[in-house]
């Protein structure tokens, strides 16, 4: 890791130029609809025993897709709360809620509210369960934000935290003198502040005194990079460049042999790729 590794577009979307801010919301929209994807968020849902008229806190919702989710678990006498610091991506997250909304009328309120995870304003012992996914790898202050997230969960109420283990990374049908070096890179320039945050959760949960933990690592597996795409950003070349340095000349030159092992290896059908994603849930203590 680098001494002050980039910070990510997603932890300043509303400082990105317009056009990174359409690629992210379009990178998220094809993430969502991902099957794996929708198997994580399943896991986590089951995890926090949320039923109807409960109160629910979505952090670092995001567009607010799993806050939608959420709103039809706990009903009309429930409310989901979905809090991210982005005022683009939430105004985006509310209208589109608002659409939702006229075909789900019995569907709990969802309130989206800009926020700073690691100072939320609300009173302790507010929330029935809380989640948080894949947004404490690229939070320098993950330790606070899990604090805040128990702060506010009430007294054996649920926590969730989902979150990827990038150093779970790996591909075969790459020749080593192309993945060897792009690895290494990869590692020495991420854009991730917690690169292993998913392994981690549990032992983060477990100093903050929380209980009845359960953990689920789950691997997503692609073979073919453009499907891979949408959850592992390696395959876009202005993307990749962004995460290994395109100020080096030598990256240019890197990722294109690595781009073009990437296609040679889809062509032969050899190309795979897997990923783990950790689902760590727990009781708050009273």
């Amino acid at each position: 890791m680098t001494d002050a590794p980039l910070m990510p577009h997603y932890a300043r979307v509303d400082q990105s130029p317009p056009q990174m801010q359409a690629r992210l919301v379009a990178y998220l929209d094809k993430a969502a609809g991902y099957r794996a994807i929708t198997e994580i968020r399943a896991r986590a849902c089951e995890t926090m025993h949320v039923k109807p008229g409960h109160h629910v806190l979505d952090g670092g919702c995001g567009l607010g897709e799993e806050a939608l989710a959420l709103a039809l678990l706990v009903g009309a006498d429930g409310r989901v709360d979905g809090v991210d610091n982005s005022r683009s991506m939430l105004s985006l997250a509310a209208h589109r809620y608002e659409r939702w909304h006229q075909t789900h009328p019995d569907a709990g309120d969802v309130r989206f509210v800009t926020g700073d995870l690691a100072r939320l304003d609300y009173p302790a012992d507010v929330f029935d369960a809380v989640r948080c996914e894949r947004t404490l790898q690229h939070l320098p202050q993950a330790e606070a934000v899990i604090a805040e997230l128990i702060r506010v969960t009430r007294p054996q109420g649920r926590i969730c935290l989902v979150d990827t283990d990038w150093e779970s990374l790996v591909f075969d049908g790459l020749p080593a003198e192309v993945l060897t070096p792009m690895m290494w890179r990869l590692r020495h320039h991420s854009v991730m502040c917690n690169p292993t945050m998913g392994r981690t959760l549990r032992n983060r949960l477990r100093r903050q005194q929380v209980y009845e933990l359960e953990c689920h690592p789950m691997t997503m597996c692609f073979t073919d990079p453009a499907e891979a795409q949408h959850v592992v950003p390696y395959f876009d070349r202005d993307m990749l460049l962004h995460i290994v340095g395109e100020e080096d000349g030598d990256a240019t030159a890197m990722v294109d042999r690595w781009l073009d092992a990437v296609r040679d290896a889809d062509e032969r059908e050899d190309f795979l790729v897997a990923l783990t994603v950790w689902v760590v849930a727990g009781t708050v203590p009273a």
